[in-house]
């Protein structure tokens, strides 16, 4: 869809899907900023929970929001269809359940501009339910890097979130999230804008409140969808091998980390539970024992992935009781 492109204007897009606790709060983050400039399109995968409500009530009060309905396809489509409805020279992402500060919008186009970057991204606050702070600060003030070095520096560091990052319209072009992912759909996207970059800049600034949930995904368990954390990287690995070989070392190392997080997964489950899914646990297997063959990998693991990954390679099902005892005490 062709639309006229308005200078100067933020498209700020939010999937949400029974967000009854927290829509109005992070509406009002947006509403509230000081760069006055911007639409919200929120796109309501048909709540049940009175979501829908607040948003009409909100919207007829300002007209910068819009309320788009759509038909449960997932959190990807409605971001894809959200970029193709707005018409802001600038784009960002916010989840439902989180908020932004009152001068993030107006800080970021203005670090946009001076830096000349293609996007340009933001410390963020971990906020919990009970209203704590935790900080994650970045060591530069501003950074602007090269596309070299976004890859080494970051995106490799695992800085693969697309919220509390402002984009340029045009650097984003047809590049859409890949809507047959359930995990590492962010980084996917990012890994697919790549090519498109020039300069990326990084600021301190923490603009972006991120909502933790206190219930832990790391708590809930084992679905055939966690494999989409391995398959994500396997598709960035392609790209990473393909434009950026001397960063290969480092892909590997993340493909090998991942291949054991989704194996911790399965070996907290019960015995008979992790029998089902032995087809998943050689796979988990195999992507570790193939990104460790690459020369340099190893060096690039995180502390103790040394010993896991060994022992996880050569006696598997011994790692899982290991690792499913030591959860379990």
């Amino acid at each position: 869809m062709n639309r006229k492109i308005t200078e100067g204007k933020v498209s700020v897009i939010i999937p949400v899907y029974n967000g009854a606790a927290w829509i109005r709060e992070c509406m009002e983050s947006v509403l509230s900023q000081t760069w006055d400039s911007f639409e919200v399109l929120v796109l309501d995968d048909h709540s049940t929970d009175g979501t829908t409500r607040i948003i009409q009530e909100m919207s007829q009060k300002d007209q910068r929001i819009q309320l788009i309905l759509r038909n449960g396809k997932g959190v990807s489509a409605a971001r894809n269809q959200g970029i193709e409805q707005s018409d802001g020279e600038y784009i960002t992402f916010l989840d439902a359940d989180d908020k932004l500060d009152g001068r993030m919008l107006e800080r970021l186009i203005r670090c946009l501009k001076e830096e000349d970057s293609d996007m340009v991204s933001c410390g963020y606050y971990s906020w919990t339910a009970s209203k704590n702070i935790v900080e994650c600060d970045r060591k530069e003030n501003v950074r602007t890097v090269s596309k070299q070095d976004y890859v080494s520096d970051y995106f490799l560091c695992r800085y693969t979130h697309c919220w509390g990052v402002l984009y340029k319209r045009s650097v984003i072009g047809n590049v859409r999230f890949r809507e047959d992912l359930t995990i590492g759909e962010d980084m996917m996207f990012l890994a697919d804008l790549l090519p498109r970059l020039s300069k990326v800049s990084i600021t301190d600034y923490k603009g972006y409140y991120y909502r933790i949930n206190e219930a832990g995904v790391t708590l809930r368990p084992f679905v055939p969808a966690y494999m989409d954390e391995i398959k994500s990287w396997k598709l960035a690995a392609e790209i990473i091998r393909r434009d950026y070989p001397k960063c290969q070392p480092q892909v590997e190392s993340i493909l090998a980390v991942s291949g054991i997080l989704v194996a911790g997964k399965i070996a907290v489950l019960s015995g008979q539970e992790r029998k089902k899914y032995d087809n998943y646990v050689q796979e988990c297997r195999k992507t570790v024992k193939d990104a460790l063959k690459m020369q340099g990998a190893r060096k690039n693991l995180p502390a103790g992935y040394g010993i896991k990954t060994m022992l996880f390679i050569h006696c598997p099902w011994i790692y899982l009781k290991m690792y499913h005892f030591w959860k379990s005490r």
